[in-house]
């Protein structure tokens, strides 16, 4: 079966003529599959002749399944023409279209047209400019971070008189909006930290000053963008009874406290493992941040007619990701689209020219990776596995990582060069 490629933009089609023969061959293989399922008179099902089983139910009873047939045989001669190309190969992103031409004695033609992964028209890449990005640790930080753990180590103490901000409360309340309630307004119980803003604004204002075994009515108006349409702007009121009121008890900042609570000696040395923990972690988003501006700056100055399979493919990946996030938070995808009111349709409607972004983006990457012959050893793989072990693991016999892990490794390694090639070629703009 011949065949002729055209390609316009990111669009291919294939035009395939199949003689007589070849149809002929098509129908036979036809008929071998599907002959089990007709039944003829005289005969076993299964075993009655192509010829009689046309005779019986029509010329063409074999013709559809033989179209397929031949389409397929196409598609598949195509398939393995193209992937010994090598750099030259074309990529399919999608499934492809069949439209039949002609189909007479002489044999059919029919064309084959499939969306393909895009040339990009990709900018500079080398000596991009980007604003100095960084993150210095002042003591302000360090203070604030001692702070946390010194609250997170507080003993909650029940007091007699009266809430004051930071204190927590612990109350039942109902909330009704135009005396009905409402789903999620109601709780016993609850201990509610005030300062926290964890409620809405108003809410937690109105509770300061209060005792255990008051009572009191506290309104608020929901705000405009409130996730629920059915309260959003609008005025409620919520009986509320105190249960009780506590205190947090700070413990004392010294040299006692950092023992108890690190493994140093002495509350200079503890502050001192703060101070380079938190610059590491700034330093880490320095880096993210150098990243992102080079890879933002290179994806602007380039261009590629993305096929819409591709975005689509994308937006998939994007749905895959939200639903293993929801998964880890207890939430299946469709109740989460439903607590929005929202669909996957809106969802891929909203999504799409973030969608055709990060398409561009991808493919960005890997043209540049494909200049600059950017590679991982399986060498490379292996020791960057074995170095994400945790540290008891570390001193046992290592296995090798299968083929799919080892896809995966070599993966971020590729990127992690091309990164650090991208940021070390890159101009900083003070």
């Amino acid at each position: 079966m011949k065949y002729t490629v055209k390609k316009e933009k990111s669009e291919v089609t294939l035009e395939f003529k199949a003689d007589a023969a070849e149809w002929q061959e098509a129908e036979n293989k036809a008929y071998a599959q599907t002959k089990g399922k007709y039944t003829v008179p005289g005969f076993r099902k299964g075993h009655a002749p192509k010829h009689v089983i046309e005779q019986y139910y029509g010329a063409g009873v074999f013709a559809d399944d033989a179209m397929d047939n031949i389409i397929r045989s196409g598609w598949d001669k195509f398939l393995d023409e193209n992937d010994k190309k090598g750099e030259e190969a074309l990529v399919p992103v999608d499934r492809p279209s069949a439209d039949i031409i002609s189909a007479d004695e002489k044999g059919i033609k029919f064309t084959l047209k499939f969306p393909v992964s895009p040339e990009v028209n990709l900018g500079e890449y080398k000596g991009i400019k980007i604003p100095k990005i960084e993150y210095n640790v002042s003591e302000e930080d360090v203070d604030a971070e001692l702070k946390r753990v010194l609250e997170r180590g507080a003993k909650v103490q029940e007091k007699e008189g009266e809430a004051v901000k930071g204190d927590i409360v612990n109350l039942d309340y109902s909330g009704s909006v135009d005396g009905v309630k409402f789903d999620g307004g109601t709780a016993e119980k609850y201990d509610l930290t005030l300062g926290s803003e964890t409620f809405i604004p108003g809410f937690e204002d109105q509770l300061i000053g209060v005792k255990k075994g008051d009572e009191k009515e506290i309104k608020v108006t929901f705000p405009e963008q409130y996730h629920a349409d059915g309260l959003a702007g609008k005025e409620a009121v919520f009986a509320c009874k105190i249960n009780s009121v506590s205190e947090k008890i700070m413990p004392e900042m010294n040299d006692e406290w950092a023992k108890d609570v690190s493994e140093y000696d002495d509350l200079a040395s503890y502050r001192d493992s703060v101070r380079k923990r938190l610059q590491e972690a700034n330093d880490r988003r320095a880096k993210t941040e150098k990243e992102n501006a080079v890879i933002n700056a290179i994806v602007d100055a380039s261009s590629a007619d993305i096929p819409e399979a591709m975005v689509q493919a994308y937006i998939g990946d994007m749905l895959r990701d939200l639903e293993m996030r929801l998964y880890y938070q207890g939430m299946r995808l469709e109740d989460y689209f439903k607590y929005m009111g929202t669909t996957e349709e809106d969802y891929r409607k909203e999504n799409h020219d973030k969608a055709v972004r990060g398409a561009l983006t991808r493919l960005c990457l890997e043209e540049m990776i494909k200049r600059e012959k950017i590679e991982a050893t399986d060498k490379e793989a292996q020791k960057k596995y074995e170095d994400s072990m945790p540290e008891p693991e570390k001193d046992k016999e290592q296995r090798k990582p299968d083929e799919r892990e080892l896809a995966y490794i070599k993966n971020e390694i590729v990127m992690d060069k091309l990164l650090e090639m991208l940021v070390s070629s890159a101009v900083v703009e003070e």
